[in-house]
């Protein structure tokens, strides 16, 4: 029992509570009382939680009789409750019990020791029931998992009678399971097979130790194969009362190996009946594989998700990777009889080793490994040689790594080790923990069909092949090729090859890495090879990186950096993790206010549905697979700090013409992600650096901590607008002196608005949707331009249904920068919609309000369209506090997108061309 013993008394006459006050203060228990006079109280309070047993009287005045107790005990089942009955009455009281009660005291006959007793038994009693019925509950568990087993499970007391057998065992035997239950082996089976099974058990009780073993069983000429396990059965004393066997059929897989074997013995016998043999393999495989890949390829040219695109990339690839196996397989032949050539042709190696470890990091990541991707910088980007050859070697390598490491990591390393002109003599090396290799099979492990041990063999399967191919191959590149192994600690296999380096098409630095150059990004990883590898390549294109090996070092980097105003722009985060993992950091990072704007890109080594679904309300800006490929993280990272530089400039774009303004320092206040995109891409296409502030009051703190030129300010923001954020810095700047120019940003262009910006202290006034002419005028009245005004820009196109020349002219004519809008309008609006009706149904006039405004500068940026007038119409009457017929407008701006998002489903999946 607990030191203090908690009651809650649930009784109505205050004289009757004293009482039982004043007999509980007789006792040596220690007892704390809380006393309520109603049954409604009552179970308000047990709701909290904190008590031991119930005192209830039957007679209340919101509840009388049994009632009162069904009332208790069908709520908190688990709390022991003793009845106080005004009389006593064996009938009431064996009713009392048989409700839920564990006691029942007429109040005549209570006293100090009576009542303690009557204490102490309610909570045995209860917890005596908690457990039998946890017992039985776990019991009834068991049961009902090893009868669902599709494995055969029994159990024998050490006479040898059956005790217990599931239902495989019954089918198996073709006994039902009572006939099973008290009989023998010598019940059921042959004599001398039942002899044998009499030995096994015997031979577990007596040394306690798990027997493991593969019997063979021939009845009238046909033999089958079984995998045993028998072990002892303990009770809780640890002493030994009887056995337990599990088995299963294992003739497939017997068979598997007794072909394998004579398969490997044909070979060695006769070079040609082993190329029949392999021949009619990989034929056999090879003819439903190309179904798989053809399927895949006419699929990938069909309209798919994102999400369907990646993976049946990644069925294609590895399907690819497959067949390659194959035909290598095939190739055996040929590379022994030197009719084998290599092809050799320009390739991106990081893209290359990057497509193919994408399979390879699935099955390392759901045998729980991390698989590591590694490339010195001065690694040449472009090579000549033959990519599929090299492909073959990497995979078996790396695939041998996975199979034979059950714990730990793998790590692939690409590092120059030496150059002669045009060429590179290329060092790679597959590094694994697994279970090594032993010294005497060193010189013999890259030969035919030769493995490290026939263990091996049947614990982890192969044909031997894999490694006598990499050698070869290997070999017809001029290089070689070794391994380096310690018996359980692991093993290196290195290879070197030489390749010439390819100078005609040279791959550099991404034209955007000068634009995300100084961001500052934390990488969380518990990998130190990963936290490694990701620091190389970010700080590579100019970022400011920095690396954390937990979640809870991670978050207090984050508040750190906050706190002395260098916040990280990107949390780049490893999602598993030990302990608390990386979708738990960020949904802790979301939840303070501070931090709950940084973006997040997760690195993740399985591809589960599961996994996806957690991120999916933590706003994170790209789930990528690992190993992640430097292309990929670069384009995840661009994409998430919506920087937007298209490889090639587009040619007559607005910004050619307009006159140069020295590049200045830009505060950006803007909460609409679009808008942000946006007025980024148009500054920064200016040569200007820019600052992003979501709400007015992040604004003015930013400010007051910052040097900045310029301040460009959306009117409508939250927790505080930007004529409120114009206001402070205002009255701010009256004290520190200076003033800062403050463009106002705003989607309302209704007669009196530029009055009232220029009114609450804002210095120019531009409108929303951007125009490149407006915007670059406003900024160019206070600061001097170095070239003459631009020319008046070519008439527009005719708008087709929807006005996509307005929204190509809104982004200055960058139709990457529009496709990244209109991937995000098509992200964006249905769960605005859902906000507007979550709003309207809860007649919330100014979530109505937000809701609206914010659509309408979504649809902005496209143009003029009907969606867009009809959210206008929503806005002013929730401005208006009049929203009667809202529900109703709703509906129709509901139709009037879903048409707008097919039109934009078209452009970005190419159906339709922008003008």
């Amino acid at each position: 029992m607990p030191p203090s013993i908690r009651i809650l008394l649930i009784e109505d006459s205050s004289d009757e509570a004293g009482q039982i006050q004043q007999f509980l203060s007789e006792t040596e228990e220690q007892f704390s009382l809380a006393h309520v006079e109603r049954l409604e109280d009552g179970l308000s309070h047990l709701r909290q939680g904190e008590v031991d047993v119930v005192l209830l009287d039957l007679d209340l005045p919101d509840s009388a009789g049994v009632a009162t107790i069904q009332s208790v005990h069908s709520q908190f089942p688990r709390v022991p409750m003793v009845v106080l009955a005004n009389r006593s009455d064996r009938e009431l009281a064996s009713r009392a019990i048989q409700e839920g009660a564990q006691d029942c005291l007429p109040k005549e006959q209570i006293d100090s020791g009576s009542l303690t007793r009557s204490i102490r038994y309610a909570i045995e009693r209860t917890h005596r029931q908690l457990a039998e019925s946890t017992l039985e509950n776990s019991e009834a568990r068991y049961r009902g998992l090893v009868d669902t087993l599709p494995v055969c499970v029994l159990q024998k007391d050490l006479d040898g009678r059956f005790i217990f057998a599931n239902q495989a065992y019954s089918e198996f035997t073709g006994h039902v399971v009572a006939d099973i239950l008290g009989k023998t082996d010598f019940d059921l089976s042959p004599h001398d097979v039942a002899e044998k099974f009499r030995e096994d058990d015997r031979k577990v009780a007596e040394s306690g130790q798990q027997f493991r073993d593969i019997e063979e069983n021939t009845t009238d000429g046909h033999t089958t194969w079984v995998e045993v396990i028998k072990s002892p059965i303990r009770d809780a004393q640890g002493t030994i009362v009887g056995t337990q066997a599990i088995f299963w059929d294992v003739t497939q897989r017997q068979m598997a190996i007794e072909t394998l074997r004579n398969a490997k013995e044909a070979a060695e016998e006769a070079n040609r009946a082993k190329s029949e043999f392999l021949a009619n393999m990989s034929h056999e495989i090879r003819t439903p594989l190309n179904a798989v890949i053809g399927m895949a390829e006419l699929l990938l040219d069909t309209s798919l998700t994102q999400t369907q695109r990646d993976y049946l990339k990644m069925v294609h690839e590895s399907g690819e990777s497959l067949l390659s196996v194959i035909n290598d397989i095939l190739d055996f032949s040929k590379i022994e009889a030197g009719k084998l050539d290599l092809i050799s042709k320009p390739f991106d190696i990081r893209e290359t080793v990057g497509d193919m470890m994408k399979p390879l990091g699935i099955r390392a990541g759901s045998n729980g490994l991390e698989l590591t991707c590694h490339f010195a910088p001065e690694v040449p980007a472009v090579i000549e040689g033959d990519s599929h050859r090299l492909r073959q070697i990497v995979v078996n390598l790396v695939g041998n790594a996975i199979k034979f490491t059950e714990q730990g990591e793998i790590d692939f390393d690409v590092s120059v080790e030496s150059t002669d002109g045009d060429n590179v003599l290329l060092h790679f090396q597959v590094r694994d923990t697994g279970i090594g290799v032993p010294e005497d099979k060193l010189s013999t492990i890259f030969e035919a069909f030769e493995q490290a041990d026939s263990g091996s063999t049947r614990h982890y399967g192969g044909t031997g092949l894999g490694l006598a191919i990499c050698a070869r191959l290997v070999d017809l590149m001029r290089g070689e090729i070794w391994v380096e192994s310690e018996v359980g600690t692991g093993s290196t296999f290195h290879f070197k090859a030489p390749f010439p380096i390819n100078r005609v098409s040279p791959i550099g630095q991404p034209r955007s890495a000068a634009r995300i150059q100084g961001t500052h990004v934390l990488i969380v990883d518990d990998n130190a090879t990963n936290r490694t590898i990701l620091d190389e390549i970010v700080r590579s294109w100019g970022m400011r990186a920095q690396s954390a090996a937990n979640a809870e070092q991670g978050l207090t980097m984050l508040k750190e950096a906050k706190s002395i105003n260098d916040p990280y722009a990107i949390l780049l985060t490893d999602v598993e993790m030990p302990g608390r993992d990386g979708l738990d950091l960020i949904t802790s990072m979301r939840a303070i206010p501070s931090l709950e704007k940084t973006l997040a890109i997760v690195l993740s080594s399985s591809d589960r549905p599961s996994t996806r679904g957690r991120g999916e309300n933590l706003d994170i800006s790209a789930f990528l697979m690992k190993p992640v490929k430097q292309s990929e993280l670069f384009d995840a990272i661009i994409v998430a700090l919506g920087v937007a530089a298209p490889e090639d400039d587009h040619e007559g774009s607005t910004a050619s013409r307009l006159p140069r303004i020295r590049p200045l320092n830009v505060l950006l206040a803007e909460d609409n992600r679009a808008n942000q995109r946006l007025a980024i891409a148009l500054l920064e296409k200016w040569g200007h650096t820019v600052t992003l502030a979501t709400t007015g009051k992040e604004a003015v703190q930013m400010w007051e901590a910052n040097t900045y030129d310029l301040i460009v300010m959306d009117v409508q923001m939250p927790e505080m607008d930007g004529l409120q954020a114009t206001q402070t810095i205002r009255q701010h700047e009256q004290t520190r002196g200076g003033h800062i120019p403050i463009i106002a940003m705003t989607a309302h262009a209704l007669s009196g608005d530029r009055e009232k910006c220029l009114a609450a202290g804002m210095d120019g006034y531009t409108s929303k949707p951007l125009r490149i002419q407006e915007l670059h005028d406003a900024i160019s009245q206070f600061f001097a331009s170095s070239e003459p005004a631009a020319v008046s820009p070519p008439a527009a196109k005719r708008p087709s249904s929807m006005d996509w020349s307005h929204a190509l002219r809104a982004c200055d004519g960058d139709k990457d920068l529009l496709f990244d809008l209109l991937h995000l309008f098509l992200e964006e609006t249905p769960e605005l919609l859902s906000q507007l009706d979550q709003a309207i149904a809860g007649r919330q006039k100014d979530s109505i309000y937000r809701a609206a405004h914010t659509i309408v500068g979504s649809l902005r940026i496209i143009g003029p369209t009907e969606a867009g007038q009809i959210a206008v119409e929503i806005e002013k009457r929730a401005r208006s506090e009049n929203i009667e017929g809202v529900e109703k407008l709703s509906q129709e701006l509901r139709g009037s997108l879903d048409h707008l998002l097919s039109l934009a489903v078209n452009v970005v999946e190419g159906r339709e061309t922008l003008p």
